[in-house]
C-alpha cells in the first residue's frame, strides 16, 4: 500500500503523529531512574560550571561516557532546569536520525516504496518513544543508524573509490561520537554487520587491510585523545568503564549487576516497540519469501543483518533492558514498511488478504488495549498495581476512537493512509495518557514518574532545608529540586562513586546516624519514604515525624522529621 501524496490523510495523519511526539518529548515529567539520571548530571555540570567532570549527587558516576551530557547541558545553561527543556536536544537528534533514514529508504527502494517504509518506521511506538525518552540509548539510535547507514554505503555495490573512502571515514566520526555516548557496542557492532553483510553476499574482499587499517588508525586518534581528556577529569574512568561497564556487565559478574533478564527477554519486547505495525511483520516475511527479495535486494539483506546482529548481541548479554535494542527498530521498520505495506497486492491470494486484515487487526486490539486499561484505572481496580487516573483523561481516549470509527466508516480507497491516521490517533491517545491530563498518581502501570510531587516540593523548600531519601533511587529528584539528597540504605549506582571519594558525606545507615542528620541540619528535613516501606522499615527506626501538606502519590509519601531537642 502506497502513499498516495495527493491525499488529505497522510499529511494530517502524520501531523497528528508530530503533535503526539511534541506532547511526550515537552508535556511529561521525568521518567526515574533514566531520565532523572541523564539530566541531573548535566544540571550538576551546569550549576558547578565544570563540564568535564561526570557527577550525580555529587559523587563521581562512570556508567556511561559524557557527549551525551554535553548534548543536554547547553539547553539547561540557556532555559533552565526543566524537564522539557532537557528534552530539547532530542528534538533536533530525532528530526537528523529520521532524515538520514529517509534518504536511504528513498534511495534505496525508490520514492514510492521508501516513503512508505519510512513513515511506518518513523510512527512505530520504540521509535517515538525511543527518541521521546531522555537517555543515552536515543542518541545511541541515531549515531548507530547513520554509522550503518555510511558503512553501507561504502561497501555498496560499484561504489567509486573516493566515495569508498570518504563514507568510511564518515562511519568511523559516526561510530567515535556512538562509542563517547554509549560505549564500545557503537563501533563494534556496525563493524560486526558490515562483516556478516559482506560474508552474505560474497564480497569479504572488499575489507581491504589497508582501508580498514586506515579507518581503525582514524578512530584511534579520534578517541584516544578524548579519553585522555576524559581520564584527566575522571580519574578511573577508563578503567571502570572499559571492565565493569563492557566486559562485568555482559558476563554478568559486576559488583551491582542490573537488570537480569533470560535470552529470549527481547522476543517479548519487540512486539511491543513495533506496535501498532506488528503484525505486519507476517506479511513482511511472507513477501520476503515469496519474492526472493534477499536474493535481489541487497539494502534489504543489509537492515535485515542490522536488525539480527543487534538482537543477538543484547540476548547474550546478562543484563537487559528494553532500551538496549534501540538500534534495531529502525532496519526492522523499513523492512516492515516496503515489504508489509508498500506492497500492496503481492499475489491477490485469500492467504495474502488474511495477512493483511491481521496485521489491521493489531491496530483494533491496541485501541481496545488501551481501553480497557483506562477503565481498570478508572475504576480501582486493583488500586495497589493499577494507579488510578482522572476522569477528565477520557477525552485522551477520543482520538483513538475516532480514528477506529473513520476506518471503519469511510470508503476510501487509501487504505494505508486510513491505517495512517488510525495510527495516529493512538499515539495521540497514548502522549495524552503519559500527560499531566491523566493526573498526578497515574504512571501507566509504571512506578516511575512522581514529578508532580517533586515540583510541589521544590516550591515549598527553603535554602536550609535537607531530604533524605529511604530505600530508593531517586535521580530526578535533585533535578526538580536543584539540590542534593541524602540516601538512606540506597547506594545503587552511587556505589562506585561513593567508594572512590569516601571524604564526601555518603548515605544513612541507622536510625541513629538519621538523628544525628537532623540535628545537625539547620533548617528542616524531609523525609521520603514509599508507602510499601512506611510500616515494614520506617515506623520500625522510630524517628519522630510529622505529616506534612505537600501531596503524595502511590510511591512517594514526604513526611517532615522532628530535631530530637524539638520532641
Amino acid at each position: 500500500m502506497t502513499i498516495r501524496p495527493n491525499s488529505w490523510l497522510v499529511p494530517f495523519a502524520l501531523a497528528v503523529i508530530i503533535a503526539a511526539y511534541l506532547i511526550i518529548l515537552f508535556y511529561r515529567g521525568f521518567n526515574d531512574p533514566d531520565e532523572g539520571r541523564y539530566s541531573e548530571i548535566p544540571r550538576e555540570m551546569v550549576a558547578s560550571g565544570n563540564w568535564m567532570e561526570m557527577r550525580m549527587l555529587g559523587f563521581r558516576y562512570y556508567e556511561k561516557p559524557p557527549l551525551a551530557y554535553w548534548l543536554v547541558a547547553p539547553a539547561i545553561k540557556i532555559f533552565g532546569a526543566h524537564d522539557w527543556s532537557a528534552r530539547i536536544p532530542l528534538l533536533f537528534s530525532g528530526l537528523i536520525g529520521f532524515f538520514i533514514l529517509a534518504v536511504a529508504a528513498v534511495r534505496k527502494f525508490g520514492a514510492r516504496h521508501g516513503l512508505s517504509s519510512v513513515v511506518v518506521m518513523a510512527s512505530m511506538v520504540g521509535f517515538i518513544a525511543g527518541n521521546g525518552l531522555l537517555m543515552t540509548d536515543s542518541f545511541l539510535m541515531v549515531l548507530f543508524s547513520a554509522t550503518c547507514l555510511c558503512f553501507y554505503s561504502a561497501f555498496e555495490n560499484n561504489v567509486a573509490p573516493r566515495d569508498h573512502l570518504q563514507f568510511l571515514m564518515l562511519g568511523v566520526v559516526l561510530a567515535v561520537l556512538g562509542f563517547l555516548t554509549k560505549g564500545a557496542v557503537a563501533i563494534v557492532l556496525p563493524a560486526g554487520i558490515v562483516f556478516l553483510w559482506l560474508l552474505w553476499e560474497k564480497r569479504l574482499a572488499l575489507l581491504r587491510p589497508s582501508s580498514i587499517g586506515l579507518a581503525v588508525l582514524f578512530g584511534a586518534l579520534l578517541i584516544l585523545p578524548v579519553l585522555w581528556l576524559i581520564e584527566r577529569h575522571n580519574p578511573g574512568f577508563t578503567r571502570h568503564f572499559i571492565y565493569e561497564e563492557h566486559i562485568a556487565r555482559f558476563q554478568g559478574t559486576r559488583a551491582t549487576q542490573l537488570h537480569p533478564e533470560p535470552f529470549w527477554f527481547f522476543l517479548l519486547v519487540l512486539p511491543l516497540l513495533l506496535l501498532p505495525w506488528t503484525l505486519f511483520l507476517f506479511r513482511a516475511v511472507r513477501n520476503i519469501w515469496r519474492q526472493k527479495a534477499f536474493a535481489h535486494d541487497s539494502f534489504s539483506r543489509f537492515l535485515f543483518v542490522w536488525a539480527a546482529v543487534v538482537i543477538c548481541f543484547f540476548s547474550a548479554s546478562t543484563g537487559k533492558l528494553m532500551s538496549y535494542i534501540l538500534p534495531a527498530l529502525p532496519p526492522l521498520g523499513l523492512l516492515i514498511g516496503r515489504w508489509g505495506l508498500s506492497e500492496e497486492k503481492a499475489d491477490g491470494s485469500k492467504w495474502d488478504k488474511w495477512l493483511w486484515n491481521t496485521g489491521v487487526a493489531g491496530f483494533v486490539i491496541v485501541t481496545l488495549t488501551v481501553v480497557v486499561a483506562w477503565n481498570l484505572s478508572y475504576f480501582h481496580f486493583r488500586p495497589e498495581k493499577i494507579y488510578p487516573i482522572t476522569g477528565l483523561s477520557v477525552i485522551a481516549l477520543l482520538p483513538a476512537g475516532a480514528a477506529l470509527l473513520y476506518f471503519i466508516l469511510s470508503k476510501s480507497g487509501n487504505v494505508f493512509g486510513k491505517l495512517l491516521l488510525f495510527n495516529s490517533g493512538i499515539m495521540l491517545t497514548a502522549a495524552l495518557l503519559l500527560s499531566p491530563l491523566a493526573g498526578k498518581d497515574f504512571n501507566v502501570l509504571a512506578h516511575i514518574n512522581s514529578s508532580y510531587v517533586y515540583k510541589s516540593l521544590a516550591r515549598h523548600l527553603q535554602p536550609e532545608d535537607r531530604i533524605i531519601v529511604f530505600w530508593s533511587y531517586r535521580p530526578a529528584l535533585p533535578f526538580y529540586t536543584q539540590r542534593f539528597y541524602t540516601p538512606y540504605e540506597e547506594e545503587n549506582e552511587l556505589f562506585y562513586g561513593m567508594k572512590m571519594e569516601p571524604a564526601l558525606p555518603g548515605d544513612l545507615n541507622s536510625a541513629a546516624d538519621v538523628r544525628k542528620f537532623c540535628a545537625q541540619s539547620s533548617g528542616r528535613v524531609f523525609a521520603i519514604v514509599e508507602p510499601q516501606d512506611l510500616k515494614k522499615k520506617f515506623l520500625p527506626l522510630n524517628l519522630s515525624y510529622r505529616a506534612t501538606s505537600l501531596p503524595r502519590d502511590p510511591d512517594t509519601i514526604i513526611y517532615e522529621l522532628i530535631r530530637p531537642e524539638n520532641n
